[in-house]
């Protein structure tokens, strides 16, 4: 027997190391829960925040993108996503002001408190993924300066949402249905669902 499906809309914040596999599994759980993708990389790239910086000069060569257009851009999903509508954040919050922003944000809107998950590859698999990928963004250069910052920052997001709400570590190696089951049954346990059937 199937788990019962989740009837409440609720929000997922999903993180990971570079290349681990966030934007796919992100697609597969869009598509099951109906959330809002909150992909930040494509959300920069909309007319509007492409208004406010310059996108060749920053994001397009491992550079990060303007604090104060990601700032707007979280403030205006959250706001403007109906609450009968979860918010995937797609790899996103990377930094501790954002994530504290993301959390105030949502507790103003009167959202539910999200689970995060985080999706751990080593880094040989980082560089052997990238390779395959060839992404505008995963030049030698752009990969080097986005582990920098991982190190520096993503550690310090965890830690702080470690302290608020519930965070699940999880493998991103393995096949893209296997790392998607091992997600879907991190969601099912939070929400208290179970497989009767133990499968």
């Amino acid at each position: 027997m199937k788990p019962a499906p989740i009837k409440k809309p609720f929000n997922l914040i999903l993180l990971g190391d570079p290349a681990s596999g966030k934007g796919t599994q992100a697609a597969r759980l869009t598509k099951k829960y109906h959330f809002y993708n909150l992909d930040m990389g494509r959300e920069v790239r909309k007319p509007a925040a492409l208004a406010q910086y310059d996108y060749a000069k920053t994001t397009a060569i491992g550079h990060l993108t303007p604090t104060a257009v990601v700032r707007n851009i979280f403030k205006h999903v959250i706001a403007a996503t109906p609450v009968s509508k979860g918010i995937l954040f797609n790899g996103t919050p990377k930094m501790i002001n954002e994530a504290k922003l993301v959390a105030r944000e949502l507790a103003r809107a009167k959202r539910s408190d999200p689970l995060v998950i985080y999706l751990r590859i080593p880094m040989r698999e980082i560089f052997k993924r990238a390779d395959k990928r060839n992404r505008d963004d995963d030049s030698a250069r752009a990969l080097r300066n986005r582990q920098k910052y991982y190190k520096e920052q993503i550690s310090r997001v965890v830690a702080f949402f470690g302290e608020r709400y519930t965070v699940k570590n999880i493998s991103g190696m393995g096949t893209e249905a296997a790392v998607g089951k091992k997600i879907e049954e991190a969601v099912n346990h939070y929400h208290g669902i179970t497989n009767s059937t133990g499968n």
